[in-house]
């Protein structure tokens, strides 16, 4: 599915011509004469889902056609996107309405919309949820519950070790051996999963907090100065893999990938107080209970979060993941196959599709919101057919005959 796309001389020159003209493009259309093609990047939460929704396309396509999505974190996804090195970027976060961070300078809001005049869509896609996971043995206790202050205090590094009163007082029935340290894993740049952990850590840990002011000094982003002695992974994989092979360790990472990995689910204790995981809490109460989202999809999203909602069964780090999309594309095979692909997602079969991989489908509301949007997109240019796809084959399809190639993918072109 990965895929390096190559920038030729030809491409190089049609960036320079619509500069040019104003047009708001994303990468241009990497389509040959034998192959169509779209390609995105960005949080690697929902990249097995993508990619299942990118083979349905093909094999039900005539004509052949080349999709990718490459899953390489939220702000890598941003980047790309800002640099026009992606047709659509994905992400767990919104874009910062102004961005100063080393490395992502200007990979903003603002930035693409004012300075770039691309204006573009946040459209939400899917609810998933940040889970803090462990690895205490069995043999010390099948339960661990952890409140947003005391987890602070261990990814700040001021609890070290499990014996701490602070763990005990919340789990007085783990048999811990004394000074048993604990090992902290985060990621390495660049990722969703930080920025969220570390806003829900701000929340309930900060300057603002009602419970144990300044108890997190760290700040929030995808990229943290964290302490030396963290143990710093790269991925999902690489948090899943190190929570798997080290004991006694505690990290973070989308809660669907730590489940299908078999990981062990820290109990946190949300906003009414009761004790909840990602699997025993109501995950889409988060995004029915939001307040404060933007009503125009194409405006700044910076500062809009699921965090610590209202509601008995609600999970306290919770977001949606998001395609980002130019409102003005210009005409191509390459923007019509991210028509596609983006309607796919949003379909009831795409949304219906997302349980398999541990996300949460968009409440009806939220679900119409985003199709508008989609819908809202604009082609400039030459125009070009939308694409068809299959939808059944063979003798039990409604036709009983096979679908006719002149109204399937591009074989009328």
């Amino acid at each position: 599915m990965q895929t390096k796309i190559k920038t030729s001389a030809a491409l190089i020159a049609l960036f320079v011509a619509l500069a040019a003209t104003g047009a708001s493009a994303q990468l241009a259309d990497s389509s040959s004469a034998d192959v169509f093609e779209l390609h995105g990047s960005g949080t690697t939460n929902p990249q097995k889902f993508f990619w299942k929704v990118m083979d349905i396309l093909e094999e039900r396509a005539a004509d052949p056609i080349k999709l990718t999505y490459r899953g390489v974190g939220s702000s890598t996804g941003q980047l790309d996107f800002k640099n026009n090195h992606n047709h659509f970027g994905a992400g767990d976060i919104p874009f910062k309405t102004t961005n100063t961070k080393t490395g992502y300078v200007n990979v903003d809001y603002t930035t693409i919309k004012t300075t770039n005049n691309k204006p573009f869509f946040h459209i939400p896609f899917q609810l998933g949820a940040i889970g803090i996971f462990h690895s205490v043995p069995d043999s010390a206790g099948k339960k661990v519950d952890l409140d947003g202050c005391v987890l602070a205090k261990i990814f700040s590094r001021q609890i070290k070790f499990w014996d701490h009163a602070d763990i005990k007082k919340l789990n007085p029935t783990l048999s811990i051996p004394a000074n048993t340290p604990i090992k902290v894993a985060t990621r390495t740049s660049g990722s969703s999963s930080t920025s969220l952990t570390t806003q829900y850590l701000n929340l309930m840990a900060g300057a603002s907090s009602t419970d144990c002011a300044n108890a997190w000094t760290l700040g929030s982003g995808s990229t943290i100065d964290w302490p030396a002695d963290v143990d710093k992974v790269e991925g999902s994989s690489g948090m899943s893999g190190f929570l798997a092979k080290n004991e006694w360790s505690i990290g973070y990472v989308d809660a669907g990938h730590g489940h299908e990995k078999g990981l062990k689910e820290v109990e946190l204790k949300n906003k009414a107080g009761k004790w909840v995981t990602s699997k025993t809490a109501d995950i889409a109460a988060a995004g029915d209970a939001a307040t404060g989202m933007p009503t125009d999809f194409s405006a700044d999203w910076n500062g809009f979060n699921l965090m610590n909602a209202d509601g008995d069964e609600t999970f306290p780090i919770c977001t949606f993941s998001y395609m980002y999309i130019h409102k003005k594309i210009q005409d191509s095979e390459s923007a019509r196959l991210l028509q596609a692909f983006a309607t796919f997602v949003l379909s009831d079969d795409g949304q219906g599709m997302l349980s398999d991989f541990g996300f949460v489908k968009l409440s009806t509301a939220t679900l119409a919101k985003s199709r508008a949007a989609l819908a809202a997109v604009t082609y400039t240019g030459t125009a070009v057919a939308p694409w068809q796809f299959e939808t059944a084959t063979g003798k039990g399809n409604a036709a009983g005959t096979w679908p006719t190639t002149d109204k399937i993918g591009r074989a009328h072109v």
